[in-house]
């Protein structure tokens, strides 16, 4: 299990735990776990006769690599389906109820085999649950809870949290020796997914942008990190666009390139040549495969037309081919993959938000994905040099409520 030191760890005011993410042991854990539902009476209509016919509803849950407790929670799952009248276990998401709320069956009996895949963030024991084209989310925070499925079976949509889900994702200017979480924002976006449908957006904002800080006055928006930490740039991006965001997600220039490493590198499609010393971003154009130090030069480099603007443009092209990463290893792979992040990434969500939110991605199309940025006009602000965003930038942010932005 990749561990964090404690000081790495932020915490809210509020009490959430910065968190991260997976693998590590869960308790003790059999190769196959069998849990069989209880039989659930059921009474027909009456008739001349007066009889009483009992139909039996069961659900078999045969699951490799899970623990006994995690199947029966499972197993809880599948019976409240077969019985939807029943009450809702406890251990069920009340937004996991609230979505399957409208699934229904006339089987009788459901037999579930599939493979368990463990991992932990933070030390709270998570799973990804695989059963044929059935995907269950389940986090252990005391005990297991399922927080989110996608029940292919019922031809049920994903219900991965509430949706839509918008998280603010930070990329800190710091380099190796400076805290990441005390620097200049270098790369500020808002992330959005309606797992529901498949879509979702990357809205990019200029790091110079002059916004309104939560704590009073105008600031250059990279500043406020440096000055209030990444917090406090969340409130300022809730008062600049008017959403609610769960959280952050940041990282810096080391964990950046350790986060594309550990990735293996990926393959993103280059829009033009460049050849940028300073950055050292050195590209010819085209669909190439890329490691972590030559990720971050293509991230860095603002000497082109546009910008910070189009840099802003290019950090969405490396989110997509990420993603696409991501989705080639398949959903199984996906504990592993958020134990990498936490390695080398921070963030205030809590385990249960970021879980659901990681298994939201794989619903999402790369190619089709939004990715913009806002627009803003270069000006002064005194002696300093700002992006003073136009109507088009409230446009834009007022479109994101529902999770999506219309383009042109």
């Amino acid at each position: 299990m990749a561990t964090v030191p404690a000081f790495m760890l932020p915490h809210r005011a509020s009490a959430m735990l910065a968190v991260a993410l997976l693998l590590s042991a869960c308790g003790g854990s059999e190769t196959s776990t069998t849990t069989t539902a209880p039989a659930v009476a059921s009474t027909s209509t009456p008739t001349m006769a007066a009889t009483t016919t009992l139909v039996e509803l069961e659900a078999t849950v045969v699951l490799e690599g899970a623990p006994a407790e995690l199947a029966d929670a499972i197993e809880r799952l599948y019976s409240w389906i077969l019985d939807p009248s029943a009450p809702p276990p406890g251990s069920i998401a009340d937004s996991l109820v609230a979505g399957l709320a409208e699934v229904h069956t006339d089987q009788r009996t459901i037999e579930v085999e599939g493979t368990a895949y463990l991992g932990t963030i933070f030390e709270t024991p998570i799973a990804v649950v695989t059963a044929g084209d059935d995907v269950v989310l389940a986090v252990n925070d005391g005990e297991w809870r399922i927080v989110g499925a996608r029940l292919g079976r019922f031809n049920a949509p994903p219900v991965y949290g509430e949706s839509p889900r918008l998280v603010f994702v930070i990329g800190s200017d710091a380099r190796p020796g400076e805290n990441p979480l005390r620097f200049r924002a270098d790369s500020l976006h808002i992330v959005s997914t309606v797992p529901g449908i498949g879509d979702g957006a990357i809205v990019g904002i200029p790091r110079d942008s002059w916004v309104e800080a939560s704590y009073g006055g105008n600031a250059k928006f990279t500043n406020v990190m440096a000055s209030r930490g990444p917090e406090v740039v969340v409130e300022t991006a809730e008062i600049l666009t008017g959403l609610d965001f769960e959280g952050y997600v940041l990282t810096g220039f080391k964990g950046f390139v350790g986060l594309v490493d550990a990735f293996g590198g990926f393959e993103i499609d280059i829009p033009f040549a460049m050849s940028e010393p300073k950055s050292k971003a050195y590209f010819n154009a085209g669909e190439q495969h890329i490691d972590g130090t030559a990720a971050l030069a293509f991230a860095r480099n603002r000497t082109i037309a546009g910008g910070d603007l189009t840099r802003q443009l290019h950090h969405g092209l490396i989110m997509k081919a990420a993603l696409f990463e991501t989705q080639r290893r398949g959903i199984e792979e996906l504990p592993h993959l958020l134990e990498v992040l936490t390695e080398y990434a921070w963030t205030d969500l809590s385990a249960e938000d970021l879980l659901t939110l990681a298994a939201s991605s794989y619903e999402l199309n790369p190619l089709t994905l939004t990715n913009i940025v806002v627009p803003g006009t270069v000006g002064t602000a005194g002696a300093a040099s700002v992006v003073r965003l136009d109507e088009g930038a409230i446009t834009i942010f007022e479109d994101l409520t529902d999770g999506l932005v219309e383009t042109p």
